[in-house]
C-alpha cells in the first residue's frame, strides 16, 4: 500500500473517529454516573438516524438542521426508557442490566424492520459528493463538517461537566453516590437527567452520520459494538479515554479496510482491541473501571 493511500485512510478514519468519539462519550458518561452499560446505545442512535431520514424525505430538511428537531424526540424516548426499564436495573448485577438493554435493542431493531423494511436508506443534501482535495488526499465535506460538529460538542460537553453546578453534582454522583446523597444531592434525579441528556445528544452524531452514510435496521448493532468497544478501550467511565478511543478506532477501522480490502478486515480491529485490553485493562489512561 502506498503512502498516499495510507494517509487517505488515516484522514478518513480520523474524521469518522471524531463522530465515534461523541457517541462513545455519551455512553461513557451514562456508565460513569449510573454504572449501567447500555447495550441498546447504538439502537437509540439508529432511532435518531431514522428520524433524520424521515425529516429529510418528508420535508427536505438538511440533516444538520434536523438535529434540532430530533433531539427533543430522543429526549422523550430517553425519559420513557429510563422510567420503564433503566430505573428498575440501577444497582442490579451486570447480567440483569445486559438482559434488559439487549431486549430493548432487539425491540428497536424489530420495530425499525417492521416500519421501514430492510432497504438501505440515505438522505439527499447539496453536499452529496462534495470534497476538498489537499495534497492528493480527498476530504469529503460532509465527513469534515460532521467531525467539526462532533469535536465542538465534545468540547462543550467537557466544559459543562467541569465548569457548571450540575456538572459538579454529576461528578459527585459518579465518584460516590452514597456520599452525594448525604450531601443533599438528588442522585436519582441527576441519573435520570444524565440518561435523558445523553440520549438526546445522540441526535448530533445521527445527523452527522446520515449526511454521508446509509442506514438499515441492523445498523444499531454495529454502532453498539463500536461504542462499547471504544468505551472499554478508553476505560469504563473515562470520558477522555472514550474520546481518544473513538479517534483510534475510527483510524484503525479505515486503515485495516485499506490494507486488506476484504470484508473480514474489520475483524482485525477486535483482535487489536483484545490485545490492548490485555495490556491496559483499565483503559488507555488507566483511569477507568477495570473491564
Amino acid at each position: 500500500m502506498s503512502f498516499a493511500t495510507l494517509l487517505q485512510a488515516v484522514i478518513s478514519g480520523l474524521l469518522l473517529g471524531g463522530i465515534y468519539a461523541l457517541v462513545a462519550m455519551s455512553l461513557a458518561l451514562v456508565f460513569g454516573v449510573m454504572r449501567v452499560l447500555n447495550f441498546a446505545h447504538g439502537d437509540l442512535l439508529m432511532a435518531g438516524m431514522y428520524g433524520i431520514v424521515i425529516l429529510n424525505h418528508t420535508f427536505g430538511i438538511n440533516p444538520y438542521a434536523a438535529i434540532i428537531l430530533v433531539a427533543p424526540v430522543l429526549a422523550l424516548i430517553g425519559i420513557a426508557v429510563y422510567f420503564v426499564l433503566i430505573r428498575r436495573v440501577l444497582g442490579a448485577g451486570p447480567l440483569m442490566q445486559a438482559q434488559v438493554t439487549l431486549g430493548l435493542s432487539f425491540a428497536i431493531q424489530s420495530t425499525a424492520l417492521l416500519v421501514f423494511g430492510a432497504d438501505l436508506l440515505n438522505v439527499r443534501t447539496s453536499l452529496d459528493g462534495a470534497a476538498f482535495r489537499i495534497a492528493g488526499v480527498v476530504v469529503g465535506k460532509p465527513e469534515l463538517i460532521g467531525f467539526l460538529i462532533s469535536i465542538v460538542v465534545c468540547a462543550a460537553l467537557t466544559w459543562f461537566i467541569l465548569s457548571t453546578e450540575f456538572g459538579r453534582r454529576l461528578r459527585a454522583v459518579a465518584q460516590d453516590p452514597t456520599m452525594a446523597i448525604l450531601c443533599g444531592i438528588p442522585v436519582r434525579s441527576v441519573q435520570m437527567m444524565v440518561f435523558v441528556g445523553c440520549t438526546a445528544l445522540l441526535a448530533v452524531p445521527a445527523g452527522c452520520l446520515m449526511a454521508f452514510s446509509q442506514l438499515t435496521p441492523t445498523a444499531g448493532i454495529q454502532y453498539s459494538l463500536l461504542s462499547l468497544m471504544v468505551v472499554v478501550l478508553g476505560g469504563l467511565g473515562d470520558l477522555r479515554g472514550a474520546f481518544v478511543g473513538g479517534l483510534l478506532i475510527g483510524i484503525a477501522e479505515a486503515v485495516t479496510s485499506a490494507l486488506f480490502n476484504n470484508p473480514a478486515a474489520p475483524g482485525i480491529i477486535y483482535l487489536v482491541f483484545g490485545l490492548a485490553l490485555l495490556a491496559r485493562p483499565r483503559g488507555l489512561f488507566g483511569r477507568g473501571s477495570e473491564a
